[in-house]
């Protein structure tokens, strides 16, 4: 065998000359010295080539990824956002500086009770009424929010949505506020006093008109607890005044009743709280009285048969038209009834023009004069009633 020359394998050979010139060793004969070769950087022409090379590749990839881009956006269903904005003042007076924290505390409740009321179940199911959103099955049945079929229903119109019919109301109603409730987000306002009402659907106007109605039925709601409250309020007043009013009178009763007794006379220039009563029920049965009389008067001229002469028929404005046309078809009647006959189909039509309008005529006459004849009857009850009272005081 030959011996081969020392093949450095440090860093440096003995001559000082880089290992790394150095190549392998061949098979047979002495080691070959390899001349470096500088590093080349971007080459935009061997990226060109690249591109060419392999443009179909490219090509099929891209045609790939536009139709997954389109096939997942035409799967997908768009939901539009419509946002309200509801003020909640809450009154505080803030006297002393150590009940501010409280007073802020306060707010804040407000603020999170408005909010949970905005999504509670009682105002859902007042915007479902309002909007009558149980009857529309395009917003009780929408269209999924990521589904293959919704790529038919846009390519070919078809929906698959299904029937109200196979619901009974109460099962509707509750769909109808589950997906208000699910659709809904109330937020405050940063730094502000402003609830944010925000409402996502397929619909824009449906989205619109549902943000809205939350608002409005909140106000609603607010308004029928003051009512509420005002009318118990007064209740207890009235229930307080006639507690009083009923012990008065048992005082005066007992007054009398002992004055009686021990033959005495009571004298005074303040009226007692019975003839107070008695004076205002007198007055009232002048007036009712007064009112019989008129309403009498007019039923006994509607008997007589003059009753299109009253005043409330003469100052009628629907019933002066009527008089108007008909005077006006009669007068063309008498008119045409100088060149055709009566029984000419132009004459016949004009007059039965005319038969209508009288028939309308006596309908609105007959309307006033039941409605004269249906207040006799009330002022005469009225009458009998305050003469029942004064009997009984």
């Amino acid at each position: 065998m030959l011996d081969w020359p020392y093949l450095p394998t440090d860093r440096h050979s003995k001559t000082g000359m880089p290992a790394e010139l150095y190549a392998a060793p061949p098979a047979f004969g002495p080691p070959t010295y390899v001349e470096p070769t500088e590093q080349e950087g971007f080459n935009p022409l061997r990226l060109l080539f690249y591109i060419v090379e392999y443009r179909w590749l490219i090509t099929i990839l891209l045609v790939v990824g536009l139709a997954a881009g389109l096939t997942i956006t035409l799967m997908m269903t768009p939901q539009y956002q419509a946002t309200t904005r509801l003020e909640v003042v809450v009154p505080t007076a803030r006297v002393f500086q150590d009940l501010e924290a409280v007073a802020e505390s306060s707010d804040t409740r407000a603020f999170l009770t408005a909010r949970e009321r905005l999504k509670s179940r009682s105002l859902a199911q007042r915007v479902v009424l309002a909007l009558g959103l149980s009857e529309k099955a395009s917003f009780l049945f929408p269209a999924p929010d990521f589904a293959l079929g919704n790529i038919l229903h846009r390519a070919f119109g078809l929906n698959a949505s299904q029937s109200i019919d196979d619901y009974t109301p109460e099962q509707r109603e509750d769909i109808a506020v589950s997906r208000i409730i699910n659709n809904l987000t109330v937020t405050l306002v940063t730094s502000t006093s402003l609830l944010s009402i925000d409402y996502r659907d397929q619909n824009p106007r449906t989205a619109q008109e549902i943000a809205n109605q939350v608002a409005q039925s909140y106000i609603d709601q607010r308004v029928d607890q003051a009512g509420a409250t005002s009318k118990l309020a007064r209740q207890f007043i009235q229930d307080q005044v006639l507690q009083v009013k009923d012990k008065l009178q048992a005082s005066e009763q007992a007054l009398v009743d002992y004055a009686k007794q021990a033959g005495i006379t009571i004298t005074g220039t303040e009226s007692s709280l019975i003839d107070s009563s008695i004076q205002a029920i007198n007055t009232a049965i002048s007036k009712a009285t007064e009112e019989r009389l008129n309403y009498a008067r007019l039923v006994a001229q509607i008997d007589a048969g003059r009753g299109g002469s009253m005043e409330a028929v003469l100052s009628s404005e629907p019933l002066q038209k009527l008089r108007s046309d008909i005077a006006a078809q009669s007068a063309e009647y008498q008119q045409k009834l100088r060149a055709f006959k009566p029984g000419f189909p132009e004459m016949q039509q004009l007059q039965a023009q005319i038969s209508e309008l009288r028939k309308q005529y006596d309908s609105g006459v007959a309307i006033i004069t039941d409605g004269i004849r249906s207040k006799l009857d009330a002022a005469i009850a009225r009458e009998e009633d305050l003469n029942q009272k004064l009997a009984e005081l």
